[in-house]
């Protein structure tokens, strides 16, 4: 008789009495049928809670895995999601994957995280990489222009969070209404008093990013302040953008244009023109006023603590997952382009 005992026994000589069990083992031992074994396992429901408590502590002290591969290749899904990041160190992208990757735990996803590190042939490798592992989808928030047939193909559902590269399919976008944020955040600065408003952009591989400048642009316009392109500066993604926009704003000093006003798309480059501000004996708020974007720990902790852009990314995360995983399951998306609304934090930086 298949006992616990004769398991025991028969694994004295293998790491103090445990073997790995199969599913045909706990079906064994519990005196149940596989496909009982395999409703607790998968939590399909059907039987009492004696049997399921009874398997799951088996399961356990055994340490028994499900064969993913071979149930992968059963149902023909692998269960996993890739997520391409330009940046793993860059707070909001980390808040991105921290949420993706919950999310998707919760929908019983594993998530592999690929950082292209603003590198536009890594980002195009990472495609290639995750189509081989046989993900169900992927997840990108690129640094491309334009995203071609040799990276996206065997049709794998792809959803786009942030930024939309141009390409021959119809990929869904989840993405903050940028021109609108950055609009608010150069009206925030006008409304307060400043006419000369330093605008650093940032940087994001080969891909084009107009939106932020184009509202920075429209705020301008709408106020009747001349675009001047000398007030517009650009990080180059050489070192971080803190340090970056720090030398960008110590330079721009030295030219003695008059300066009230700085609007920075990341509050890692806001920390930096503080930083450049402070050492230059500007004070802010009363002689330059700041905002950063993204609202992260970089625009809470300094002093003054810094004016931002909300951009909810939880929200953008959540919607992401939502829509990529209604695509694998062959469900109705709904709208192609989701806007996720922004708000605006003031803080001491713009008083």
């Amino acid at each position: 008789m298949y006992n616990l005992y004769n398991l025991n026994k028969q694994g004295d000589n293998m790491d103090n009495h445990k073997k790995k069990l199969s599913i045909k083992d706990i079906a064994a031992i519990s005196g149940v049928s596989i496909a009982t074994v395999s409703r607790v396992l998968n939590n399909k429901g059907g039987y009492s809670k004696e049997t399921e408590e009874k398997i799951n502590a088996l399961a356990k002290s055994y340490g028994y895995v499900s064969n993913m591969n071979a149930k992968s290749l059963r149902e023909s899904k692998s269960q996993t999601i890739g997520l391409i990041v330009p940046d793993i160190s860059n707070d909001f992208f980390a808040t991105l994957a921290l949420h993706i990757e919950n999310y998707s735990a919760k929908h019983n996803y594993s998530v592999f995280i690929c950082n292209s590190a603003n590198n536009v042939q890594k980002e195009k490798d990472y495609f290639k990489s995750l189509a081989s592992k046989c993900v169900d989808g992927i997840i990108c928030i690129s640094g491309l222009n334009k995203l071609t047939e040799d990276i996206i193909y065997n049709d794998i559902p792809i959803v786009c969070i942030d930024r939309y590269p141009e390409n021959n399919k119809t990929i869904p976008r989840i993405s903050s209404d940028d021109i609108h944020a950055a609009f608010l955040a150069t009206e925030h600065l006008i409304k307060k008093g400043c006419r000369d408003i330093v605008f650093i952009s940032s940087f994001t591989a080969d891909y084009e990013k107009k939106e932020r400048y184009l509202g920075y642009k429209k705020a301008l316009d709408t106020y009747g302040i001349p675009l001047d392109k000398n007030y517009i500066l650009q990080t180059q993604g050489k070192e971080p953008s803190q340090i970056e926009a720090e030398i960008l704003i110590t330079d721009f000093l030295k030219t003695q244009r008059r300066i009230d006003g700085i609007f920075a798309s990341s509050d890692l480059a806001a920390l930096g023109a503080l930083y450049a501000l402070k050492r230059a004996n500007l004070k802010v708020p009363e002689q330059v006023k700041l905002i950063g974007f993204d609202n992260t720990l970089y625009s809470r902790l300094p002093t003054p603590s810094i004016s931002t852009i909300e951009r909810n990314p939880k929200m953008l995360a959540e919607k992401g997952c939502e829509v990529l995983l209604n695509m694998i399951q062959g469900k109705d998306i709904g709208s192609i382009d989701t806007i996720v609304p922004v708000v605006l934090v003031e803080r001491e930086s713009s008083k």
